[in-house]
């Protein structure tokens, strides 16, 4: 059965516009500035995260149904009412994960989300006792519950609610919802994200090349499987206070791919993987916040697998 098309959800955007490039930035920028970690990470590192350029919040109230993805409602916007909204996606193209967003203040992927899960109603005015104390702590509170006459007065008929959007925190932003996920593909990619063997082919009691050289066993493939699903679509990094706060960290997703080659039964560069992470800006970087954990589309527990790597890193 076909859902009417009768309601409208409000999507109140993020946009930001970036201004033209200082001489001086073009030029290398200061000299003097602070150097950054081999990371990635510093002081530059959380300027750079500082978007400079025109800010403001655009609201786009569209038809929508509860089962509609965040997506679908920003390409009926692109598409019917503002053309110059960016946003980033490439779900049809074989690059999953680049759609990742701030929804509601919660990094993950525009493509999954969907209204019925993210469309909220606005909440009343915070109690606040006579000595302007606001109180918390009710357990019996909830955010989303509204009284009926604040839905009668401030909602419109036929309304799903309101979703907020913004770009992926953690990284500087380019333009409205795009944000420069360069920095995290090139901490993943100073950690040699490949496979490296021996490189030594096994031969056959016929001298023949054995084609089987790396098989492994369902316990070895177990150890690596889970993390070679991530998708390094930023939501971790995102989620990750100490990353997102500019500090020389690696990050969750670096450390991830880091991981994965570690418990590869068939790589010969354990040793090697883990002296690159064993410093101040890898692993004693993570503050075991597990914030990383929990929306991480591919199910991955990103914060156990921190505590994991950590362990390992300490032992040898």
């Amino acid at each position: 059965m076909v859902e009417a098309n009768n309601t409208t959800v409000t999507l109140q955007v993020h946009r930001f516009t970036p201004r033209p490039e200082r001489a001086e930035r073009a030029r290398g920028g200061s000299p003097f500035a602070k150097k950054s970690s081999p990371f990635g990470g510093g002081s530059d590192s959380a300027a750079r995260r500082r978007p400079r350029g025109k800010q403001w919040v655009q609201e786009y109230t569209i038809p929508a149904r509860p089962s509609d993805t965040v997506l679908d409602c920003l390409l009926t916007i692109k598409r019917t009412i503002d053309p110059t909204l960016a946003f980033r996606y490439s779900c049809g193209h074989g690059m999953c994960g680049s759609d990742a967003a701030a929804i509601n203040g919660t990094p993950t992927l525009l493509c999954t989300a969907t209204v019925r899960d993210w469309a909220k109603q606005p909440s009343t005015a915070p109690e606040v006792d006579d000595e302007g104390f606001r109180r918390t702590g009710d357990e019996t509170a909830n955010e989303t519950d509204v009284p009926a006459e604040n839905v009668e007065n401030n909602i419109p008929e036929g309304s799903l609610g309101v979703i907020e959007l913004a770009s992926l925190p953690g990284f500087p932003p380019q333009r409205d919802l795009i944000a420069d996920i360069d920095p995290m593909l090139n901490q993943i990619r100073k950690l040699t994200p490949y496979l490296q063997a021996d490189g030594v082919l096994a031969t056959t009691a016929e001298g023949k090349v054995d084609v089987f050289e790396y098989l492994q066993n369902p316990e070895q493939l177990a150890k690596y499987e889970t993390l070679s699903n991530c998708i390094a679509c930023g939501v971790c990094e995102g989620a990750c206070p100490v990353y997102a706060g500019g500090d020389a960290f690696v990050g969750p997703a670096a450390l991830i791919w880091a991981s994965r080659f570690i418990n590869d039964s068939r790589d010969t560069k354990a040793m090697d993987r883990m002296d690159a992470i064993d410093t101040a800006d890898g692993v004693a970087g993570c503050q075991s916040v597990r914030a990383c954990s929990r929306h991480c589309p591919r199910g991955i527990d990103v914060g156990e697998e921190m505590w994991q790597i950590v362990a390992k890193v300490r032992e040898r």
